[in-house]
This record gives structure tokens, sequence and C-alpha cells, in this order.
């Protein structure tokens, strides 16, 4: 059954991915320790975030929009020598795209630097750009190695890739890092070079899988390539739609600075910590998805695209839902046991975990709405998201400069969230109505039951939590996240069993 191979590969995806947020979160830990939530590091994370906004371009937004549907069409349809032609002139055009702007970002960036005088803050951040800034050639490069792999059903290698990132991070800040100095300042653009290295590592590290398959990729300038034209039309309406989400936490970001020091890197590390079970779940559900809901678009067989995606949206809100719950009650003591250290003080994790706290209400919006525009890609559709991607933009911004005031960083964090609620409640009733009909009775009946025995976990981990607080040898920073949360884990699935979930089969 093709729910077992989409469970499957979401299995070998989540797997590689749990490897990836834990590589991630340690690296957040050794950054913590040497960065901190200083004005450093801020200025950091705003350079390392304008190339991953064109990132989602080029990358992950050309990817889910326009190069998988369409590769997918011809490995289903066509020779082999017609779908390796194809896959040469997406690499040429991704490469030759992609270089292209950073050459001419770096240039401008040049200029201005040349001619105009900016704050010490601003220079830091333009200087760090300049370094990070071919990231995106290198990883958008690495993406198309990766839809490649995807449209032959191959998750594994790709899944892997983005650890490289992680591991020439840390590497990058006990071996590249001393190398520049003695202060923060001098030291942040050792980092800011492990991120190059990083994106190579993801790039390279999924050649192998891909000479396996034997298809060999040659540069390649028929640009004009009917393929290449589909996607373009697909891809060119939905700019706006992929640009949502980098815009939003761009948007963010410039707003947070101007709250004071540390804000963007609480933002930061707060969104890190809920990116963990959004990662590991909602896009690995959503990417092992994509290829058989565009297979079954190909073929015609719009019930079967219809049970695929009530399938797999069932099953991220049976994960995704506990998690946030139990994100929201032991925000404090996973924040405290993971980077309370070095310049990361007390008042660094109360500033990340009010964040976290409003974050957390919308990751079950954010997962979900992962899988539901990949409803729209399959079914070439990249205009809906555009639309509802325009007025998110626009809801983004008035709720952060609404609630900013009275909830500082919270309040940008409460603005992600109700943002993602109403993306998802608006693109759920038109994809429903496009499909005419997405089993809503038979979603809402399962997010019903996964609420109520979320509900009881709840109390059983708030209760566990102040039980160790109070016995002195349980109330270290360790015993106050474990303790709680395997207790959790354990009833939330005791539970689901004993009221006879049907997704426990997918757990299996």
């Amino acid at each position: 059954m093709e729910s077992k191979h989409i469970v499957r590969a979401a299995g070998i995806i989540a797997l590689a991915t749990i490897f990836s947020r834990f590589a991630g979160l340690g690296r957040e830990v050794v950054t913590a320790n040497f960065f901190g939530t200083t004005i450093v590091y801020d200025a950091f994370i705003i350079a390392f975030m304008i190339p991953n906004f064109f990132r989602r371009l080029f990358a992950e937004g050309a990817l889910s929009t326009a190069f998988i549907p369409v590769f997918t069409g011809y490995v289903t349809t066509k020779e082999k020598k017609e779908t390796e032609k194809v896959a040469s002139i997406a690499f040429t055009l991704s490469l030759v795209a992609t270089l292209s702007l950073v050459i001419l970002s770096i240039a401008g960036i040049s200029l201005f630097s040349h001619f105009f005088h900016f704050s010490d803050k601003t220079a830091l951040i333009l200087r760090l750009l300049k370094i990070t800034l071919p990231y995106l050639t290198l990883i958008s490069l690495a993406a198309i190695v990766m839809g490649i792999l995807n449209s032959y059903q191959h998750f594994t290698a790709s899944a892997f890739a983005p650890i490289m990132l992680d591991v020439c991070w840390i590497g990058a800040i006990f071996l590249l890092c001393p190398l520049f100095g003695e202060t923060i300042e001098k030291r942040i653009f050792g980092l800011a070079i492990g991120v190059l290295i990083g994106g190579l590592g993801q790039f390279l590290i999924q050649l192998p899988a891909l000479k396996k398959r034997k298809l060999r990729i040659r540069f390649n300038f028929n640009f004009s390539h009917p393929a290449i034209k589909r996607m373009a039309i697909l891809l060119a309406p939905s700019i706006i739609g992929l640009a949502v989400t980098p815009i939003n936490i761009l948007v963010d970001s410039f707003l947070a600075i101007k709250l004071g020091s540390g804000m963007v890197s609480s933002l930061w590390y707060a969104n890190r910590l809920m990116q963990l079970p959004l990662g590991v779940f909602g896009v690995a559900m959503a990417t092992a998805t994509l290829p058989s809901l565009s297979t079954y678009f190909a073929r015609g067989e719009m019930r079967k695209l219809k049970e695929t995606l009530s399938f797999a949206l069932r099953n991220v809100l049976f994960i995704i839902i506990p998690s946030s719950v139990g994100l929201i009650l032991l925000r404090k003591p996973i924040i405290s046991l993971l980077f309370q250290r070095g310049l990361f003080t007390s008042t660094s994790v109360d500033n990340t975990a009010f964040a976290l706290l409003f974050y957390s209400l919308g990751l079950f919006a954010y997962a979900t709405s992962i899988i539901v525009v990949r409803g729209f890609y399959s079914i070439q559709d990249t205009r809906t998201p555009v639309k509802v991607g325009i007025l998110s933009i626009l809801a983004n911004i008035i709720l952060d400069l609404i609630l900013m005031g009275p909830l500082r960083q919270g309040g940008i964090a409460l603005s992600t969230a109700l943002v993602g609620i109403l993306n998802l409640a608006i693109l759920s009733f038109i994809l429903a109505k496009r499909l005419k009909g997405l089993e809503g009775k038979e979603i809402l009946l399962s997010s019903l039951k996964t609420v109520f025995i979320s509900g009881l976990m709840g109390f059983l981990v708030w209760g566990s939590l102040l039980f160790c607080r109070r016995i002195p040898v349980l109330s270290n920073r360790f015993a106050l996240v474990l303790i709680p949360a395997i207790m959790g884990v354990v009833f939330y699935l005791f539970f689901s069993r004993l009221f006879k979930r049907e997704e426990m089969r997918a757990i299996k």
C-alpha cells in the first residue's frame, strides 16, 4: 500500500531529521556558550537569515513547487535520457541564477559601504553578509540533487545532508573562530566561514547516492526546454507565496532589534526548539508525501490523493499536538538544560522561554500547513498559496506592531503563531473545496482524540514537574526535563493504544 510506503519514507526522513535536529541542538548549545544572546550574535543571525531567505525561493521553494512535480512526471512517463537532460538543465540554471545573485549582492554591499556610513551594528551585519551570501549557491545545488533523489523515491542521503551544516558549524566555533582573534566581534567571522563549508558539505554528501542511480549531471544551458518552461510557469506566480515565511522571519528579526540587545537571539533559540518537532515530523511527512501526491495527480487518481493527504495530516497532528503541550510545560527546564552556560544567562533563559511559549501555540498549524501546501503544489496550483501568502505578510506586520509593545519578543512569537493558524484555516478550506472533500470528519475526530489525550498527558507532566522540584535529588536540570518527558511520552502512547488509535499503526 502507498500509505505504508509513505510512512517508511517519512520514517527514514524523520530518523535522519532527528539526528539532524539533535545535531542542530548541539550546535546551538555550543553557540549559546560562546556567543549567548549578544548583539554580535544578533548581527550574525540576520546575516545568515538573508541568504536563507533566497534559499527558500531557489532551493526548497523551487524544489517543492516546480522541480519535483515536473521532474516526477518525467521520471514516471519519459525515458532516462530525457530525465537526465532535464536534471542537468535544472542544475545549470540553479547555478547560474544563484551565483549571479550572489555576485551582484556582494558588489552592491561593497559599493554602498564605500559611499555611505553605517552604524557599527549595521556595518557588522554587512561584513558578515558578504561572507554568508555564497551559501545560497551551495545550498541551492544541494537542493536540486535532493529533488532528483526524492523523485526516484530515495530519501536517505538527502535527509542526512543537513547534518553537515551542524558539524561544520560546531567545527568552525572550535577550530576557525579562535584564529580570528580574542573578542566575539572578531570570532564571529570564523562562524560565517563555517556556514559556507557546511553548505558545500550538504552538496557533496549526496553525490554518491546520485552516482548509484547512474544519473549523470552535465552543464546544459538549454533553458528553453519544455520542462524548464513548465517549472517557470509553476514557480513564477508562487514567488510571493514562497517568500512569505522568510519575509515574516526577516520582519520579525528587524523589529526585534528595536526591542534591545539579545531579542533576535532569543527568538532564534526559541524558534530552533520549535523546529525540532516541526522538522522531525511535519517536514518529514510532507517531504515523503509530495512525490506520491504528484504521482496520483499525474495518473488522475484523485481519491487516492485525498486519502494520502488525510493520512498525512492525521498522523502529523497525532505527534505535533502532544509535542506542543510538552514544549509549553517544560520550556524553562529544557532551555536551562540546553543553553544556560557561558554567555547564555538566566535572563537569556527567561527571554527565550517567553518566546517559546507563544511559538508553541502555533506549532500544529505550521506542521499541517506544510502538508496542505504540498497538496496545492501536487495538483500544480501555485496561485492559491500566493494569495493567502500576501494576506499572511500583511497580517504578520500588523500583529507584530500591535503585540510587540505589551509582550515584546513574546508578541512577535504570538504573531507568528496566529498567522500560522490563519493560513491553515484558509488553505484547508480552499483545498477541501478544490478536491471536493478532504475527509474532514476523520481528521477532526482524530484531532479531538489527540487533544483529549494530550490534555491528560499535560496534567501528568505538570504534576511530575512540581513533584521533581520539591525533591532535592530530582531538582537538577537533567531530571526536571527527563522525568516529566518520559512520563508524558509513556502515558500518551499507553492511552493512545488503549483507545485503539489508528495512528499507532504508523508509529509501529
